[in-house]
């Protein structure tokens, strides 16, 4: 069994910011974009154009396989 060392929470007051992140997720997992679309049932043209900077404004749709792929996951919060 693998242990899956923990990371810190990040927080983030705009989309670019978030969507930055994902892409260096996505080039830091070393899996390619044509792994990543089959194990998320996302197009392998979405998943580059997310991971080059094409897209800036990827669907919920993309985004939440891509980060369950990833291992990641996303959480909204009222700020204090």
């Amino acid at each position: 069994m693998s242990v899956v060392p923990l990371r810190r929470p990040r927080n983030f007051t705009t989309a670019e910011r978030l969507i930055e992140e994902v892409r260096k997720e996505i080039f830091a997992s070393g899996e390619t974009n044509k792994v990543l679309a089959e194990r998320t049932n996302v197009a392998q043209s979405t998943i580059n154009n997310l991971a080059t900077g094409k897209t800036r404004w990827p669907r919920p749709t993309t985004l939440f396989p891509l980060l369950a792929s990833l291992r990641l996951e996303m959480q909204i919060v009222r700020k204090k």
